[in-house]
């Protein structure tokens, strides 16, 4: 009777746990993509860089779902401005590059104890004029919405944005 009901319960166990081949991985890969900043400084114009993820105090910020993001810190320079990191998504749809359309997230830091005020981000994206502390950033992410944007590995797919989406309408920027 008790080994029939051991091998019930690994049975059981079997059927009812995750298989370890479905669970993601413990830490995400990193990747370096293409993104655009846009610098609090006025001297300097709206540009593309690419930079590397990173996992670095992504478990506990308000971008734990994607597991990496990109790895901003060397241009906010204080660990406040990474610490008081936010984001938020937007979609391009029906731009006259085709290209261009799709996903993308807004990075950007409101530790305004320690960094510059930064009025410099295109206000067609949202409708209105927004304001961060210290430089802005955009980049894109695979799918059309939230809850499509991870890979098959469980985590952020990070995809380039285009070369030539700085030439478009909506990114220009009018103060």
């Amino acid at each position: 009777m008790g080994a029939f009901l051991n091998g019930t319960l690994s049975f059981l166990s079997f059927i009812f746990s995750p298989s370890v081949d479905s669970l993601p991985p413990s830490t995400p890969t990193l990747v370096t993509i293409r993104g655009i900043r846009f610098p609090s400084d006025l001297s300097t114009e709206p540009h593309l860089l690419t930079v590397t993820t990173t996992t670095q105090g992504v478990n506990s910020g308000p971008d734990a779902c994607w597991g990496h993001v990109p790895d901003l810190r060397s241009y906010w320079k204080t660990n406040q401005g990474w610490l008081w990191r936010d984001s938020e998504t937007f979609r391009l749809e029906n731009q006259p590059i085709a290209s261009c359309n799709g996903l993308y997230v807004l990075f950007y830091s409101f530790d305004v104890d320690n960094l510059p005020q930064n009025d410099r981000f295109p206000e067609a994206i949202y409708g209105r004029r927004r304001c961060f502390s210290g430089d802005a950033f955009v980049f894109r992410i695979q799918g059309d919405e939230i809850g499509k944007d991870l890979g098959e590995d469980g985590w952020a797919a990070w995809q380039n944005v285009p070369e030539d989406i700085l030439g478009l309408d909506i990114m220009k920027i009018t103060c």
